[in-house]
């Protein structure tokens, strides 16, 4: 059997300001569709935040009903789950969107309910697009969709009603973490019981390409949902998986491909031999962000994401910077530009975990602002460790940053076991 796997398209995400079209996102799910077309896939899975928020607005709609439909026509069936981003409450029962496709006979969406007694694992039933298994090609898929912090308890019951015998495939939307015994996810023990019971993992959930020990993948996002995705050389968007039933090991072959994206141009602009200047400051910047964008050869459609470094005297420069990134984009001629600012005027600034050689990202003046604040002060429960404090903080930063609501950061936070332990030694 092969398998073309995908997630997180997050389709009607709107992508710096607007400036980057959303058909990116559906182009990347079009063309993962055409590779499963010309591979013969025998099926496709969607592992979850097929959109990119509960309310979805119809021309997004459309660009799903689109490339499912090719899909089908093709004989291809696809089996979904649905991510966070899909629904409006982690453990909400209300129809999404993804349901609506299901009863258009677009897909199969596999959601398993839970009793007192565990997991409830019924067939998918095509006429009230209810079920949590279907069989296909001697495969038993699986879903199991998005369980928030409940997730390594909720998996271990879904194993727990799983025959080994069987080839099983589960499509989980959960971060690496939970299957690498880090974060609060499952530990060896556990790993190893859902490993006994599962041939295959498709996992989404996290936007970076991960594949762990063969038999657990996911592929990353096939679009840059955030500029940060583009960085690394390794490869994301989809997974080819050759899958032997009656084989009792690993996938015969796993392999992560890219597929293209709207290019991404990372560039450092010194600010130090204008920054001083009282006339014409910013219009300065401007003409060296144009020369250094022209150097690079930026390709057709290319989004530059400039970070500005050394001195910039923003008390004679009035710097706005969307002003300035709107007469950088037309002058270079280029789709987007982001500006980052965080490392300017940083002389003699330490930073720690940095080489002074170095220019420092955001990331590194983020962690290094908060470890600032936190460092030194008494941390009820959590007494010398001020930097395991401060990458909590950051991390749940990141997640606001990425829109996460209220449900899912009390998820996360409930999942850290440096919160569980100032819990515990509350008096």
């Amino acid at each position: 059997m092969k398998i073309v796997q995908t997630s997180d398209l997050h389709l009607g995400r709107r992508r710096l300001d607007g400036r980057l079209p959303d058909s990116d996102l559906a182009d990347a799910f079009a063309h993962i569709a055409e590779q499963a077309i010309q591979e013969r896939a025998d099926v496709l899975l969607l592992a979850g935040d097929c959109f990119d928020k509960p309310q979805v607005e119809p021309p997004h709609l459309r660009q799903a009903q689109r490339v499912l439909e090719r899909l089908k026509r093709a004989g291809i069936p696809v089996i979904a789950i649905e991510g966070n981003h899909d629904k409006a409450f982690v453990h909400s029962d209300a129809p999404t969107w993804v349901r609506f496709l299901a009863e258009d006979g677009l897909l199969a969406l596999l959601r398993p309910a839970f009793d007192a007694a565990g997991a409830i694992l019924e067939p998918w039933d095509p006429a009230t697009c209810t079920g949590a298994t279907l069989d296909l090609g001697g495969v038993r898929f699986v879903g199991a969709g998005y369980l928030g912090a409940a997730t390594p308890h909720k998996v271990r019951e879904i194993a727990a009603r799983l025959d080994p015998e069987r080839a099983n495939v589960l499509l989980l939307h959960a971060g690496p973490d939970y299957f690498v015994g880090e974060g609060g996810g499952f530990s060896a023990e556990d790993l190893r019981a859902v490993r006994e019971k599962v041939r295959y993992l498709a996992l989404g959930h996290i936007h970076k390409p991960m594949v762990h020990g063969g038999w657990a993948c996911n592929a990353g996002s096939p679009e840059n949902c955030d500029l940060r995705e583009a960085a690394g050389p390794e490869p994301r968007g989809y997974a080819v998986v050759e899958f032997d039933p009656l084989a009792p090991d690993v996938p015969v072959a796993l392999e992560v491909r890219s597929n293209p994206r709207r290019p991404v141009l990372r560039l450092a602009l010194d600010c130090t031999p204008f920054g001083n200047k009282l006339k014409d400051g910013a219009a300065a910047l401007v003409n060296a962000a144009v020369k250094a964008i022209q150097a690079g050869h930026p390709g057709p459609g290319a989004v530059i994401d400039l970070q500005l470094t050394g001195r910039l005297n923003l008390a004679r420069i009035a710097l706005d910077q969307a002003l300035a990134a709107a007469e950088i984009e037309a002058a270079a001629g280029v789709t987007a530009v982001a500006m980052d600012c965080c490392g300017l005027n940083l002389e003699g600034a330490a930073l720690p975990g940095l080489d002074p050689r170095e220019a420092p990202t955001r990331e590194h003046l983020e962690r290094a602002a908060i470890l600032q604040v936190v460092g030194g002060r008494n941390l009820f429960g959590a007494e010398g460790r001020d930097a395991e404090f401060a990458a909590l903080f950051f991390e749940l930063k990141e997640a606001v940053r990425a829109g996460r609501d209220g449900a899912g950061l009390a998820e996360f936070l409930a999942r850290s076991p440096l919160v569980e332990r100032i819990l515990e030694a509350r008096p």
